[in-house]
């Protein structure tokens, strides 16, 4: 019997070096960055951020299959 798979964006804080486990998956990157503003913001105290920082953000966020 074969599973499906789902395709998903993901971006978690390793991928900026930062010493914490947390991951955002979503099925689109609106809401992975809504997950990971949050997450910054309640964390890690780096509340709002520029058009650069978002960008920078953006582009490290990964396609995934699970």
């Amino acid at each position: 019997m074969a599973t499906s798979s789902k395709d998903y964006k993901e971006l978690s804080c390793r991928d900026f070096r930062a010493d914490c486990d947390f991951t955002a998956r979503a099925e689109n990157e609106e809401e992975v960055m809504k997950k990971c503003e949050d997450h910054a913001c309640n964390a890690h105290g780096k509340c709002g951020s520029s058009p650069q920082i978002r960008q920078k953000v953006k582009s490290h966020i990964k396609d995934i299959r699970v």
